[in-house]
């Protein structure tokens, strides 16, 4: 009996996920207010005037320098949970590793240090 109560519950909660998810997308599709006032195609700009096209096209400076920060931030995400556990560890491999993975990250730092990435124009 309880074998057959570990095999359902895991297809129970993927069809009550599945059923969540179909819901979140049904419901306000069946509720939500339709107008089809004079308005309807016009962006909303909090009211104020539209001035100029929607449009607006950035310099890569700005993707670069997003991208870079979410590689440091990436790191930091390696590192803390590695830097917790670090009583438990019985050889120094993982240390060499973190290690490692730093002076990379550090070496990508100098690489964008030298490219000029990080220079606000």
């Amino acid at each position: 009996m309880m074998e057959a109560l570990h095999d359902i519950i895991p297809f129970s909660m993927g069809i009550g996920t599945l059923a969540f998810g179909a819901m979140l997308v049904l419901l306000p599709y069946l509720l939500a207010p339709r107008s089809r006032g004079r308005f309807r195609g016009e962006t909303y700009e909090s009211g104020e005037p539209i001035i100029g096209e929607a449009w607006v096209q950035l310099r890569a400076h700005y993707y670069i320098y997003a991208l870079v920060f979410m590689a440091f931030d990436v790191e930091t995400a390696f590192i803390v949970p590695c830097v917790a556990v670090l009583r438990s560890w019985d050889s120094w491999m993982p240390v060499i590793e973190v290690s490692l993975f730093l002076v990379i990250l550090s070496l990508s730092l100098v690489y964008a240090l030298k490219k000029k990435v990080l220079e606000w124009q």
